[in-house]
């Protein structure tokens, strides 16, 4: 009759996600035993001597040997990329033995002959083998003994529970208007049934038990909070408390934390922190911001009562303890005021190792511009969607009654709202956005995803029709088939026709993968190509990391290993992940390839996400973690990965959700923006702001920029909006309830002086938005050494989107050399050696000379330079 508070019992979650998680890691065998040895040796067996030497050929060309033996060998050991074991040499026959007299790690033995097949071996150097999965190692992460995951206070998973249940008409999920209404219709008919049900028990006293009524009451209170009807979602949840202080005291602590949750953010609420937050809603405030308060400060202060409470009963919880921290801050008293047994001192989040210099303040701008979203949670694009060289901002809402939203950029620093000018009124709801030119026309497309952590729901493909405005053509381009929970895609020509591919993953269903026919539609190619593995699939991202000329995948999700898929360059792919070393981490989320290092080797950098607001705090404070942190994957240029993530000082516990990269301070090497967070009212995590230093390390800057906001971050895009040669971030905020609703944020970049180049490519025989193609700027900086920065178009988050055009941070004085194009349908290369700095161009696939482009535009908001 009731729902369960089981997303909210830690315990009794645990034990749940424990079992259904395990299940899913009893389809990973462990690796057979292997007795100490010396070395690992690798064999690849293949039919005839001809084959032999192509594969030696392309070996010694740089090709990772584990992937061409899954690829061709005929030898058992295949499934296990050709690896032998760590064995000794000696046991091997005598052929085999001689072959490898003199062969080294990396090195590669004469063809041998073994009966009717030949066979070359190899010593396989180390790899980055992750710790395999298994029901222990998941089991380890979840216990409730070790890691609390805290409460949950919104209501989204009672409102998700309820919907899934509820009888609707065939070919709903097919239908946006009729997907809203019902969310209406069913919200309004749960909060009447509840209310009768409760009002019934007060009359007949003994009809439900204690624990019934605690249940009941809750679910009441979180169906009120899910669209912010604070003041009924309060008295419920203290009608819950009083119950639970008479009859069952094993409550009582959970629902301290929930009424004070509940109180702080009503406090927010009617006090404007969702709808312009302002400097209140940055982490850590500076000393005079510090001051600040809210006007109507009794909420918080009830807030204060119970987090208190809570903390008597728990205090080494660090999630009570932020709580209680951010309550003092709405009230101008943070640290001071703050007990001194439960401060996070600023320390945890002020500025590192003189991270901030040459940094300025990111000051938002979002409001002045006219970029006037308030939504949930959603994607957010940046591109220029008219070809008139000003990048327009796009953006979604996972609230299903919501509307996506289409801002043209005015050229004077502001935006106007052409939502239904560009018809895209009727375009409801949709977690995130995905844009690329499927027809090859000039004119960037998008891809709606919608469904995600909810319920099935229809994907868009909106045509952009080059004039403003946007087709629905899902249906027509074969993209409408079937219907799933959905957050993520990427665009990639997976085989060089010059036609872009898409691959679309999947929550608990199998991954897609859609071939472009060239002719506007799409063929489902998923099984044939071996991608279609089901996972809870949150991240997919595109890029060729072998430098093999084609296009691969990586694939990252919640509860399990994650895939990397190899192109095997005729319409198939091989998961060579574990081989890879990038399994990791088994609780993943946002993910993207970047060259961080600037070595011409992609790298791929994974958020783990662990819903525990107290490992965060601890990982804040330098105290040890049971939960995986981030990961940054370092190319090794083999087909290889180093996990380097400690070593570049980025093994932290954050919560990210929508997250990316761009160049803050133009030096060339790529930072990163984590907008952070997590369903519950509880989930206010800073979002974090790394600079990259040198391609040798990551420290935080959050501080030293002022970009660290409180509240949900969702889609991030680094764009120069301005066309004045910075990055600025644009971060959709908001969370995944109507009363989590926040304000878009657009950080913009104060500038330090360094110099930069900006590159449009338009692809000829290659996709026309050129995505897959490389970009090398050799660059001299004052009197310094040359050095070579790298660029590849397509390359952006998971859950975010980057223009496509290619801003590249050059460093201080910069003379740029040269700049090379290497275009991958075509494998032609083009080489300039007279560009200047600091301008706009445009390259064109054969193109003997390059097109200069100006465009004026005046500072966002509107005041002028």
């Amino acid at each position: 009759m009731l729902l369960r508070w089981l997303k909210r019992r830690p315990g009794v979650w645990a034990a749940a996600m424990v079992v259904c998680l395990a299940s899913v890691a009893a389809g990973y065998g462990q690796a057979a035993q292997r007795g100490p040895k010396q070395e690992e040796i690798g064999i690849i067996v293949v039919d005839s001597q001809a084959e032999t030497q192509q594969v030696l050929a392309q070996l010694k060309a740089g090709m990772d040997f584990a992937v061409l033996a899954r690829e061709v060998s005929t030898d058992a050991t295949a499934v296990d990329g050709g690896s032998m074991g760590e064995l000794d040499p000696g046991e091997l026959r005598a052929e085999l033995q001689d072959a490898l007299k003199g062969i080294g790690p990396g090195q590669y033995s004469p063809v041998v002959r073994m009966g009717q097949s030949y066979a070359i071996l190899t010593v396989l150097p180390p790899r980055a083998h992750e710790e395999e999965l298994t029901p222990e190692r998941l089991r380890e992460l979840v216990a409730s003994g070790v890691v609390r995951t805290g409460i949950d206070v919104a209501g989204d998973q009672e409102e998700d529970a309820l919907f899934r249940e509820y009888p609707k008409p065939a070919g709903w999920e097919r239908n946006l208007e009729e997907v809203c209404s019902l969310r209406k219709q069913i919200h309004a008919e749960a909060l009447n049934r509840m209310s009768t049900i409760l009002a019934a028990a007060e009359g007949a006293p003994g009809r439900f038990t204690p624990e019934q009524l605690i249940e009941g009451h809750g679910e009441l209170s979180q169906l009120h909070a899910y669209v912010g009807d604070m003041d009924e979602a309060i008295a419920q949840a203290k009608d819950a408390y009083a119950i639970a202080l008479k009859s069952v005291p094993q409550e009582v602590p959970n629902l301290e934390e929930t009424v004070g949750a509940l109180y702080l953010h009503k406090s927010e609420m009617e006090n404007g922190m969702y709808t312009d937050s302002g400097t209140m809603g940055l982490w850590p405030p500076d000393a005079q911001e510090a001051k600040q308060h809210f006007a109507k400060e009794d909420d918080s202060r009830q807030a204060i009562v119970y987090f208190t409470k809570y903390l008597a009963a728990r205090p080494d919880d660090y999630e009570g303890r932020w709580l209680l921290n951010l309550a003092y801050r709405t009230l101008g008293e943070y640290p001071a005021g703050v007990p001194k047994a439960y401060l996070i001192p600023e320390s945890a989040f002020a500025p590192k190792e003189g991270a901030e210099q040459h940094l300025g303040r990111f000051v938002d701008v979002a409001k002045a511009a006219g970029l006037n979203v308030f939504s949930e949670a959603g994607g957010a694009l940046v591109e220029d969607f008219e070809n008139n060289g000003r990048l327009d901002v796009m953006t979604s809402s996972m609230g299903v009654c919501d509307p996506m939203h289409y801002f043209h950029n005015n050229g004077d620093g502001t935006f106007s709202d052409w939502t239904a000018k560009a018809g895209l009124a009727n375009q409801l709801g949709g977690l995130n956005l995905v844009a690329g030119d499927y027809n090859n026309d000039g004119c960037v497309d998008v891809l709606v995803l919608r469904g995600g952590w909810e319920f099935p729901m229809k994907r868009s493909l909106l045509r952009n029709n080059c004039n403003g405005t946007f087709t629905d053509v899902t249906d027509q381009a074969g993209l409408g088939g079937r219907v799933t929970m959905s957050q993520t895609a990427v665009w990639a020509d997976i085989n060089n026709d010059g036609y872009l591919d898409l691959f679309i993953g999947n929550e608990n269903t199998p991954s897609q993968l859609f071939l472009n026919r060239g002719d506007g539609t799409f063929e489902d190619i998923s099984h044939q190509a071996g991608v279609d593995k089901v996972a809870y699939t949150k991240g997919v991202t595109a890029v060729d990391y072998d430098n093999d000329g084609y296009m691969d995948f990586y694939v990252s999700n919640m509860g399990g290993p994650n895939f990397l898929y190899h192109n095997n360059h005729n319409d198939t792919f091989t998961d060579v992940a574990k081989e890879a070393g990038v399994q990791g981490p088994y609780y993943s989320f946002a993910t993207w390839f970047f060259d961080y290092d600037n070595d011409g080797w992609p790298d791929l950098f994974v958020t783990s996400y662990f819903n525990s607001m107290d490992q965060v705090m601890r990982s804040a404070l330098g105290m040890p973690v049971h939960v995986e942190t981030l990961k940054l994957y370092r190319n090794l240029h083999n087909g290889a990965f180093e996990d380097v993530t400690k070593k570049v000082g980025l093994d932290k516990v954050w919560m990210p959700m929508g997250s990316n990269f761009g160049d803050i301070d133009n030096d060339g090497y790529l930072d990163i923006y984590l907008g952070q967070g997590q369903p519950s009212f509880t989930g206010m995590v800073p979002h974090i702001l790394y600079r990259n230093v040198d391609g040798k390390r990551f420290v935080d800057v959050t501080a030293a920029t002022e970009t660290g906001e409180l509240h949900k971050g969702h889609s991030i895009a680094f764009a120069d909006l301005e066309r004045d040669g910075y990055e600025d971030i644009v971060a959709l905020t908001g969370g995944a309830v109507p009363a989590d609703k926040h304000v878009m944020l657009v950080f913009r970049n104060p500038g330090n002086g360094n110099d930069w180049i900006n590159v449009k490519l338009i692809g000829v025989k290659t996709n026309r938005t050129a995505v897959g193609a490389q970009i090398k700027v050799t660059v001299q900086d004052g009197n310094g050494p040359e050095r070579a920065i790298y660029r590849r178009v397509g390359e952006n988050s998971s859950f975010g989107g980057n223009p496509l055009e290619q801003h590249i941070g050059l460093g201080p004085h910069a003379k740029i050399v040269s700049l090379d194009i290497w275009w991958p349908a075509s494998n032609t290369r083009q080489h300039f050696t007279d560009v200047k700095k600091d301008e706009f161009i445009s390259i064109k696939e054969f193109a003997k000379s390059y097109t200069k482009l100006y465009r004026p535009m005046a500072r966002i908001g509107g005041t002028s330079k």
